[in-house]
């Protein structure tokens, strides 16, 4: 391996490193975020090619997953409007692209596990990343419940999906009936922003039941991202970062004294 080669791979490998602690950090500032599913970075060895025919490692090609298949914690809230998916499937939300007085969703439908639902002024269920949940795609507005003194107690999803709030009297309401969203490929949903994703065509448009998941109210999906994993991953990023850096710098040192040389 030539010294440039080694200054090439030691920067493919500083960048690839500083990519992977960027996401490190989001999983770790996410730990405790309802619904959170954690990036993991993939690292792959490439290949250059030379005239030779030889092949000498010529740095570090990465790419990103997200965890959306690894189930997190189930969390007793004790806050009536949170829901929570055991199983596959995903929420359906909108964004408001309105006012808080007066909403307006004719933007794209999202999917999400974050289930810390509340209702804002209107009543309407919104979570803690702005998004509005809809029973299902065909529902023109979203869930809606009581407030004041008159805020539901307790919610309820049937195992067919039935959505139904409980008053403090006794009570009860229909609040429709709840759907999730499954896919064929949900490991290629792309993400938009607060725990939302929307669907690829590497993921297949969305397909809707509960298909065996439940839902529980007064609950949350808890981050998957563990902060004890996450952090000794970032310990072993660090010292591979570090490692780069000392090869990166001893290239440059003997760059300097080659150069030395013919001065």
């Amino acid at each position: 391996m030539s010294l440039l080669d080694a200054v090439s791979n030691s920067t493919s490998g500083l960048s690839a490193q500083a990519f992977a602690l960027n996401n490190l950090s989001g999983n770790i500032a996410n730990s405790t975020t309802a619904g959170f599913k954690s990036t993991e970075t993939h690292f792959a060895d490439m290949l250059a090619q030379t005239e030779a025919g030889s092949q000498p490692a010529g740095g570090v090609s990465l790419s990103t997953r997200t965890s959306l298949q690894l189930q997190g914690t189930v969390t007793t809230t004790g806050v009536a409007t949170n829901l929570a998916i055991s199983g596959d499937g995903y929420f359906v939300v909108r964004a408001n692209a309105g006012s808080a007085s007066s909403p307006s969703f004719n933007g794209q439908t999202g999917y999400t596990r974050r289930g810390d639902f509340a209702p804002d002024a209107n009543g309407y269920l919104v979570n803690g990343a702005g998004f509005y949940l809809f029973a299902g795609p065909s529902a023109g507005a979203p869930v809606r419940v009581a407030t004041g003194t008159d805020a539901p107690a307790s919610l309820a999803v049937s195992s067919t999906g039935a959505l139904t709030a409980t008053q403090a009297d006794g009570t009860t309401r229909s609040l429709g009936t709840m759907t999730l969203a499954q896919f064929d490929g949900p490991e290629n949903l792309t993400p938009l922003d607060g725990g939302t994703y929307l669907a690829t065509d590497r993921s297949g448009s969305a397909f809707y039941g509960l298909a065996g998941s439940r839902i529980t109210s007064g609950a949350v999906e808890q981050s998957n991202a563990s902060i004890a994993d996450q952090f000794s991953k970032m310990i072993e990023t660090q010292q591979a970062y570090s490692a780069n850096t000392k090869v990166l710098n001893a290239a440059n040192e003997m760059l300097q004294d080659a150069l030395t040389m013919y001065v």
